[in-house]
């Protein structure tokens, strides 16, 4: 070793310079850990060897320090205490807690329910805090779960066992809570408080207003860490919070929450709103700190309601046109598997690689065949799409089928299954804190990758319908990344090009291939089609030999002329990129932070995927912000005027209204004004906009 053994020997800590390390380097969750083992006490030899058994997981009553320490990284930073949580079964103490509430400037809020699906879900319980550390659980749908009997033998049903169980009647608690709810003087605090919205909303109870510490979370540290409840309590308080397991169990035996009682709920359900409370006033105090206020106020919060509106509304769906769907693709799928098998001269599961891969690269002795880790023939997508090239009919009829079955599966088949029977409509969730460049994104199910290069990807799209009397309108922002590698890198020939009014592709072949751009040919159009959106995700030679379908050196050509002509776009990749070097992250023009780990990895593929990311996300994360800025706009005009329209869906760049056929016209006219100037560039931002009886149509 390279110092004496007594050296390493445990030795008393300096606290105050643990802390300021721990803070420059940003440890939150051992900041959290340090203060709960050690608090204002300077740690001897003995109490660092007590405190070797990490205490996460322990109940907080289990891990509180007799002298809590202010951290600086951490200023409003809540004594961990012993928690009470009480349950409030009767109408006089509900009162109570709500005049309480009332009289507070921040009230943590979270609702338990039967479902993660909002539609889909019943009111089980509601918890509220106020004051760290104590929280109150309201209980209004339990029922036991299980059989009993009376005293008479006779079996008592869940409705009967309800009625024995002490909470309050539903409407009751809801007409004490609805004052609280809506009152303006009071903040209610979430965290994913787009689900709680809804929770309400069938109630006519709009809460407002809100803040949301998930979103709080997802705007200071994006993709650094997840935003769950459960993570961040780890990281802020090195607290581990009660499984939702522990309570309602797991497997065979999981309960619904109503299936437990009360008593069984209550230190799980408080503990939610408890540790909300404790998380807003960490992380509203780094806001501030780190000056991410304007994109958390600007941006994510507004969104919260309009988000909850659309996943509330749905959009509807037609059955039979799906049914029908289904079936067309499965007699499509059974015949190409008999031409297949007629090309190979044998039946086979074209679902299992291995059986493809030695079929492909055995029997038939295709080249490009390479074996994976586990000796089995690689059967992926880039290398049939590769024979597929070469003109191996039977491998184009294997990708025809590939796609087919997933559309099937994911779509024709899935969707039927998602369309809610109480509505008659598919309520996707958005999620709001997930991807890395702030764009939302679609799941259960996902709406958002609908397949619309093909034919048959866009019969899925004419299965989202309007409902009688009704239109749908697609408005989407036209080559929003394109204008925004124009504003923002000052490209001097696309900014004159998009203040002309020039078709942008042709100008670039025009500029790439020195012709003319009414000489142009399609082809040549096609080319720098591929090369203008290529070049914003950083494309590399082979991947645009690919797409054009030509040699890599012809293709290195192409970006080196593209550079040439557009000198600033080299010199805004080699900003970001040195920018992303220097601080792990970048930016968008609104000031959201992109971190962007990989651009320091010692793996040359991983860190070109970096470099990409570095100059792709300050685009991409600029029209998502602008999409979600947007939003808002197109919100406040269709509240603010007498349209009968709403927001269903958001798909990137594009959203999805439906709207009354007699304000058709007029929303799209106010709608695409409100888009194009919600911020103000040189550059404009367009829309195009459609409408129809369907989503095919519209778009």
């Amino acid at each position: 070793l390279p110092v004496d053994l007594e050296l390493l020997d445990d030795h008393v800590l300096n606290l105050d310079v643990l802390t300021d390390f721990l803070t420059e380097q940003g440890f939150r969750s051992l900041i959290a850990r340090v203060t709960k083992k050690w608090g204002g006490v300077t740690p001897t030899k003995e109490t660092v060897a007590q405190a070797q058994d990490d205490t996460v997981g322990l109940p907080i009553e289990d891990k509180q320090p007799e002298q809590p320490v202010e951290i600086a990284a951490l200023p409003v930073m809540t004594e961990i205490i012993k928690p009470v949580y009480e349950l409030v079964t009767d109408s006089e103490m509900l009162r109570n807690v709500v005049v309480q509430a009332n009289s507070s400037t921040v009230v943590a809020l979270d609702t338990e329910t039967t479902s993660l699906t909002p539609a889909k879900a019943d009111l089980v319980g509601i918890s509220l805090s106020f004051e760290v550390g104590k929280a109150f659980y309201i209980p209004l749908g339990h029922v036991t779960g299980q059989s009993q009997e009376d005293l008479f033998g006779t079996t008592l049903t869940d409705e009967t066992t309800k009625d024995s169980i002490k909470q309050i009647p539903l409407k009751e608690a809801l007409a004490i809570l609805k004052p609280l709810l809506e009152n303006p003087a009071v903040v209610k605090v979430g965290h994913n408080m787009k689900y709680d919205l809804q929770m309400f909303f069938e109630y006519d109870i709009h809460v407002a207003p809100l803040h949301d510490t998930m979103l709080m979370s997802y705007v200071l540290d994006g993709s650094k860490n997840g935003h769950g409840m459960d993570e961040l309590c780890e990281i802020n308080f090195a607290h581990k919070n009660i499984a939702y397991k522990e309570v309602v169990g797991k497997g065979k035996d999981q309960k619904l929450f109503s299936e437990i009682s009360p008593e069984e709920a209550l230190d799980y359900a408080a503990e939610d709103a408890d540790m909300t409370l404790r998380l807003y006033q960490v992380l509203s105090q780094r806001l501030v700190n780190e000056k991410m206020l304007a994109v958390y106020e600007n941006i994510e919060r507004p969104l919260i309601p309009i988000i909850a509106r659309m996943e509330w509304a749905g959009i509807k769906v037609d059955r039979d046109y799906l049914s029908d769907l289904s079936k067309d693709f499965a007699a499509q799928i059974h015949a190409l598997e008999k031409t297949i098998y007629d090309d190979t001269g044998q039946e086979f599961n074209l679902a299992s690689p291995k059986q493809l891969g030695d079929v492909l690269f055995g029997s038939l002795g295709l080249p490009e065949g390479k074996k994976t880790k586990t000796g089995a023939w690689s059967t992926d997508a880039a290398v049939l799409e590769k024979l597929a090239a070469q003109g191996h009919s039977v491998v184009e009829k294997i990708l025809e089928w590939r796609s087919l079955s997933k559309l099937k599966s994911t779509y024709t088949d899935a969707l039927q299954e998602q369309i809610n029977p109480k509505t008659g409509r598919v309520h996707t969730s958005f999620s709001m804190a997930v991807t890395n460049t702030g764009r939302l994104s679609s799941s259960d199910p996902n709406l958002q990758n609908i397949p619309i290069r093909t034919e048959e990807g866009r019969k899925i799209r004419s299965a989202f319908i309007a409902r009688e009397g009704y239109k749908l309108i697609s408005i989407d922002y036209s080559q929003i990344e394109l204008r925004l590698m124009a504003q923002l890198g000052n490209v001097k020939k696309l900014r004159e090009a998009f203040a002309k009014g020039w078709d942008i592709h042709a100008m670039t072949a025009s500029e790439v291939f020195g012709i003319p751009m009414d000489e142009l040919s399609s082809e040549r159009r096609r080319a720098a089609k591929a090369i203008n959106f290529g070049i914003i995700y950083g494309i590399s030679a082979f991947g645009l030999s690919k797409q054009l379908g030509c040699e890599v050196g012809e293709a290195a050509e192409y970006i080196k002329l593209y550079m040439s002509r557009f000198p600033e776009i080299a010199d805004f990749m080699e900003y970001w990129k040195e920018f992303a070097k220097r601080h792990g992250y970048v930016e968008t023009c609104f000031g959201r932070r992109i971190y962007v780990p990989e651009i320091h990895a010692d793996n040359h593929a991983m860190r070109s995927f970096g470099e990409r990311q570095a100059i792709n996300a300050p685009l991409q994360g600029s029209a998502a912000d602008i999409m979600k800025m947007a939003m808002r706009a197109v919100q406040a005009v269709l509240d603010n005027s007498n349209l009968d329209a709403r927001v269903l869906l958001q798909v990137h760049d594009e959203l999805v209204i439906e709207s009354a056929e007699k304000d058709c016209q007029t929303v799209i006219e106010s709608v695409t004004q409100a888009m194009q100037n919600t911020v103000k560039f040189d550059v404009p931002l367009l829309v195009d906009a459609g409408t129809g009886s369907h989503w095919g149509d519209a778009h």
